[in-house]
C-alpha cells in the first residue's frame, strides 16, 4: 500500500467520523429531576425498563425524574437523545470559583457543588433538582442567595449550595445523597 492510498483511507475515515449523526448521549444520575430543553418540544419516546424515569409533565420543558437504572430515548423534533440512567457510586464536592479551599475569607459568600460519578469514574449529570442533604461543621454556615428566587432560579439547582465562613479556622462542607457522602475541607482566613 502506497502513501497516497493510506492518506485517502485516513481522510475518508476522518470525514466519516465527523459526519456521523448518531443521537446525543447523556449520563444522568438516579435520584434527580433532569430537564431536556430544546427549540422544538421534546417527548419521552422509550424507556427500558419501564418506570426507570417518570415524565413529570411540566409544560415548558420535558422534566424527567430518574427513578432507577435504565435507558430512555427522547425525541425533540427530528433530534434523538439517549439518556443512560445510572446509579451514582461516588460523590465529591468542589468549589464553584477559582481558587483553593484555603483561600476563603470570613463573611465571603461562595458556592460549592456536589458531583456524582458512576462505578467507572464517569461524571453523571446531577439534575436541576436533586435532594442532597447538606451540612457544615466548624466555621461555616449555609448562605443561600434568596434573591435568585426572584428570577426563577433555585439556590440548590444542579447540586450547588451557597456557604460562608463566620469566623477564621477550619471547617467542612458535607453533602449526602442516599448512602453516598462527600466532604470538602475549608480553611477560612480573617
Amino acid at each position: 500500500m502506497n502513501t497516497r492510498n493510506v492518506w485517502v483511507i485516513a481522510m475518508a475515515g476522518l470525514i466519516s467520523y465527523n459526519c456521523s449523526t448518531g443521537p446525543e448521549q447523556r449520563l444522568i444520575a438516579v435520584g434527580g429531576i433532569h430537564l431536556v430543553e430544546r427549540q422544538t418540544p421534546c417527548k419521552l419516546a422509550r424507556v427500558e425498563p419501564e418506570g426507570a424515569v417518570k415524565d413529570l409533565e411540566w409544560g415548558d420543558a420535558l422534566a424527567l425524574e430518574a427513578k432507577s437504572e435504565g435507558v430512555a430515548e427522547i425525541t425533540c423534533g427530528s433530534e434523538k437523545i439517549v439518556l443512560k440512567i445510572i446509579a451514582p457510586a461516588r460523590l465529591e464536592i468542589k468549589l464553584v470559583r477559582d481558587g483553593k479551599p484555603t483561600g476563603i475569607t470570613v463573611n465571603e459568600r461562595f458556592k460549592a457543588q456536589a458531583l456524582l460519578y458512576d462505578r467507572e469514574g464517569r461524571e453523571l449529570e446531577v439534575g436541576k433538582s436533586t435532594n442532597f442533604d447538606w451540612a457544615t461543621s466548624g466555621v461555616l454556615e449555609v448562605a443561600d442567595d434568596r434573591s435568585s428566587g426572584e428570577f426563577g432560579f433555585s439556590d440548590t439547582a444542579f447540586g450547588m449550595r451557597g456557604f460562608r465562613a463566620v469566623k477564621p479556622g477550619k471547617g467542612s462542607i458535607i453533602a449526602r445523597l442516599s448512602d453516598l457522602q462527600g466532604e470538602l475541607m475549608i480553611e477560612a482566613n480573617p
